[in-house]
């Protein structure tokens, strides 16, 4: 029996919770490709298949580790966000990704700052 879609991002979000990165290759095609990129601990909220795409709705919860960011300090800040992905399928196999994740929500979370729109942006508004 074949495995759903859905069936397969499920074990693409699990081998990514577990840090089992060598799974993941069978998942996805050669011809991959990401459109966005965030490492994190993912709860699926919500996963809804059609055609040849699966969207998840997200919870995702992580620390801040990594380098500084929009002036966040690396402390390990703990972050909870809301976050939405979907993925299109070929052959059974992942092709390409589309994330979409509460920025604001995230750089408020780690004490980062907000993007200015440079000046002149803004007085021709």
């Amino acid at each position: 029996m074949a495995t759903s879609n859905k069936e397969t991002v499920r074990r693409v979000q699990e081998a990514w919770n577990q840090n089992r990165l060598d799974d993941l290759d069978q998942y996805f095609a050669p011809d991959f490709k990401a459109n966005s990129n965030m490492e994190r601990k993912v709860e699926i909220i919500d996963i809804i298949e059609e055609g040849d795409k699966v969207v998840l709705r997200n919870r995702a919860t992580g620390k801040h580790t990594g380098e500084s960011w929009r002036g966040a300090p690396s402390d390990g800040q703990a972050y909870d966000i809301e976050s939405w992905s979907i993925y299109r399928f070929r052959d059974g196999k992942i092709v390409e990704h589309w994330g979409l994740n509460d920025g604001v929500r995230l750089i408020m979370q780690l004490g980062g700052q907000l993007p200015q729109r440079p000046a002149a942006a803004a007085a021709s508004r």
